[in-house]
């Protein structure tokens, strides 16, 4: 099987947003989950809560450019579990909804996109994903992660994984 554009672009986004949801899944099962929500790495990063609407924010405006539609702007309000789950399930049903066939032709279509404050730069769809969207996508992922492990969520190495191998 040959890969595609969506193959490293929408799948791969789906497997990121099952691990992040795995992953709190875990953080819930703590003594202390609720204060886990406002963690944070270092005090000038964003908490947990916040890593989960930017990773789901940046997925659906891959998932927005890559099929030529705007994208939806969701409110800023993941307080709690059951909010960053229905967050990161709401994307996962875009990606789920969204053609391949059309993903795979907007790899080449040059469009706008924002590049620090008030500018925008011209850019593919491939270097729109691949050079300013998905690595974002794993920051925050990876944020979440660390947060959580820093926080004493008994997290390893293969829990990173679960989204796109499940174990």
């Amino acid at each position: 099987m040959v890969a595609t554009f969506y193959d490293g672009t929408i799948a791969v986004v789906q497997g990121i947003l099952k691990t992040l949801s795995y992953i709190l899944h875990e953080a819930e099962k703590r003594p202390n989950a609720s204060s886990l929500l406002d963690a944070r790495l270092i005090e000038d990063m964003y908490p947990l809560t916040d890593q989960v609407r930017l990773a789901a924010q940046y997925s659906e405006n891959l998932a927005a450019r890559l099929t030529g539609r705007e994208a939806v702007v969701y409110d800023r309000d993941v307080s709690t579990f059951a909010k960053c789950y229905e967050r990161i399930e709401t994307v996962l049903k875009v990606l789920e909804e969204t053609d391949k066939d059309v993903v795979n032709q907007h790899s080449d279509v040059v469009a706008p996109a924002p590049f620090g404050i008030a500018k925008n730069i011209e850019v593919s769809g491939a270097a729109f994903a691949h050079t300013m969207v998905l690595p974002n996508i794993y920051f925050h992922l990876t944020t979440a992660y660390n947060i959580l492990r820093k926080e004493g969520v008994p997290l390893g190495k293969r829990d990173f994984y679960v989204g796109f191998y499940p174990l």
